[in-house]
């Protein structure tokens, strides 16, 4: 009896091991023959998306051409043995492949590609997706494989930057995501010599109902132009939610409502490391911060400041004004606070604004270490600034880490006599409010890729749109 038990078990181990043993190898023949058809469909999607990305630029004017987009990336599905029974370069379709095979041509790229891609005018993506038949695998019920291979080139030429101007991230529901208040006009245009651009980009989806071609009054708004007769001017505005306006004022140029939702055009871009810049000193003969020694400055009086890594930030009192030479300033907890009167210029040679990025961020081991808040350049004075001129971050004032611990910190650029600035100010994760003044109106030509923003002032705010003065990516050629 013992001897007719032990062959059972013998016998129902080695069927369950040689059922095992076909798995593995069912699962080891056709994953490595999905990688092999994963290269197959590579080498046609990755000339595919050079070849389409060529057309971003070449109309006339250097517009896009997008009709021609597809077929350019069909020649090279065909090159490679996919839709074999199209006649021409616009038959890649799956009625003309035996196994169904789907070519999708998005411009710009979809969610699919990442945030640092999605929505860019400057790029395209090209998928290839094809079911295979598994010849082991139905074995253990799969009986079929699904491989897609996409491909992401770019055509961006050197000084272009992102299209908008003011860009709000927020995708959800959030009314009030972008905001222009005050009694004043928001103008937006492009600066002389730029053709396009200049344009303002809502993801929020926050509607007070159906899509319409202009503001409306009353309802909710992922966009809202409060205040009385407060107007926003700008080439074209796309909100994914809808506008609202106050009884006066409102928005004048082309509105797109329920528009697509674009993603974060710096997402890819790695930030400043602290110990790549010396220590902030507090000014001439004034106290060193380091790693050691996080204690901040706290400016009482005047004073010309060095680029650095500021352990503990800057508190600018009442009536200071600090002036910035060209570089990096990099705030390692406690952010930026500016009283009464206290100013931030950066001027070189007392001819004008210099070359400066403020970047803010966490201690270095945030706590104990300070950790990342505010900035604030809430001043009764006025604030001149020019973003950094050279270098990795060229075109960015101000970045607000968006993984630091209070990614959400605001950025406040007040000017209370005067607001003079420029550059890309990126906070990914946090409110930008930009105020012009009220004495008259002020100048900003920067860019604002934020979570939500606040802009306007009582006398109005002229942002000039320059792509030579924004951050932006030089590429071409495949880019994912």
């Amino acid at each position: 009896m013992s001897r007719t038990r032990t062959k059972g078990q013998i016998l129902v181990i080695f069927a369950g091991g040689l059922v095992t043993l076909m798995a593995i190898a069912a699962l080891v023949i056709d994953l490595g023959f999905v990688f092999m058809i994963r290269r197959q469909e590579q080498n046609a999607v990755d000339p595919g998306a050079v070849a389409a990305a060529r057309y971003i630029h070449s109309g006339a004017g250097q517009a896009a051409e997008p009709l021609k987009m597809r077929p350019a990336a069909c020649f090279y599905a065909r090159q490679n043995g996919y839709f074999p029974s199209a006649t021409d370069d616009n038959g890649c379709n799956p009625a003309n492949d035996p196994f169904g095979t789907v070519l999708t041509v998005n411009w710009p790229p979809s969610a699919a590609a990442g945030p640092g891609m999605q929505g860019d005018p400057g790029k395209i993506e090209v998928t290839l997706t094809r079911p295979h038949q598994s010849f082991l695998a139905g074995i253990i019920g799969m009986r079929q494989f699904t491989v897609s291979t996409m491909a992401v080139a770019a055509f961006e030429s050197p000084g272009q930057s992102n299209p908008n101007s003011l860009v709000a991230l927020d995708p959800g529901n959030s009314c009030q995501a972008a905001k222009v208040h005050g009694g004043g006009v928001v103008n937006i245009h492009p600066a002389a010599g730029v053709t396009s651009g200049g344009f303002v980009q809502v993801n929020s989806t926050c509607s007070s109902g159906t899509a319409n071609t202009s503001c409306e009054t009353g309802g909710n708004g992922a966009l809202d132009i409060i205040g009385t007769g407060a107007i926003l001017t700008s080439p074209q505005t796309n909100v994914a939610g809808t506008c609202k306006r106050g009884p006066s004022g409102g928005l004048s140029g082309p509105l797109t409502e329920g528009a697509v939702q674009i993603g974060d055009p710096l997402a890819d871009l790695p930030p400043p490391r602290l110990s790549d810049y010396p220590n902030g000193q507090c000014g001439p003969g004034g106290v060193i911060t380091s790693p050691s020694n996080e204690v901040g400055c706290t400016f009482n009086t005047d004073v010309t400041l060095n680029e650095g890594t500021y352990y503990g930030g800057w508190i600018v009192k009442n009536g200071v004004t600090i002036t910035l030479n060209p570089g990096m300033y990099i705030m390692a907890g406690n952010g930026i606070k500016i009283a009464g009167t206290g100013a931030i210029a950066s001027v070189v040679g007392g001819t004008g604004p210099a070359p400066v990025m403020i970047f803010n961020t966490d201690g270095l081991t945030c706590p104990p270490s300070p950790c990342q808040d505010k900035i604030t350049f809430s001043t009764q004075s006025s604030i001149d600034l020019s973003p950094i001129a050279s270098g990795p971050y060229k075109g960015i004032l101000l970045w607000n880490d968006g993984n630091g611990s209070n990614p959400s910190a605001e950025v406040d650029l007040l000017g209370g006599t005067d607001l003079n600035i420029g550059g890309t100010i990126y906070s990914p994760k946090g409110l930008v409010k930009v105020d012009g003044g009220g004495a008259a109106a002020g100048n900003a030509a920067v860019q604002i890729i934020s979570w939500q923003w606040d802009v306007g002032g009582s006398s109005g705010l002229d942002m000039p749109y320059d792509p030579a003065g924004l951050y932006h990516f030089d590429s071409k050629g495949l880019v994912r």
